[in-house]
């Protein structure tokens, strides 16, 4: 499945690491600005919210088509 509709077709494996390094450094400096602002709980929400998007774009891009089911006999 393509991510993303570019002329460049990427491997799974580096569309995985943009996403972890998009979601890391997001979630991190938004948390950190706003911690170093006094919005201490705004910025552990955002954190969240970001670390959460992050799991549903793995799920729905490279997990949700996996059949994970064990064998029928056995």
């Amino acid at each position: 499945m393509r991510f993303l509709q570019t002329a460049v077709d990427l491997p799974g494996w580096v569309s995985g690491v943009l996403l972890l390094a998009g979601t890391i450094s997001t979630a991190g400096l938004t948390d950190y600005l706003l911690t170093s602002t006094g919005y201490g709980t705004l910025g552990t929400a955002v954190w969240a919210v970001c670390y959460a998007g992050a799991l549903a774009t793995v799920w729905v891009v490279w997990l949700r088509d996996l059949e994970l089911t064990g064998p029928e006999s056995g």
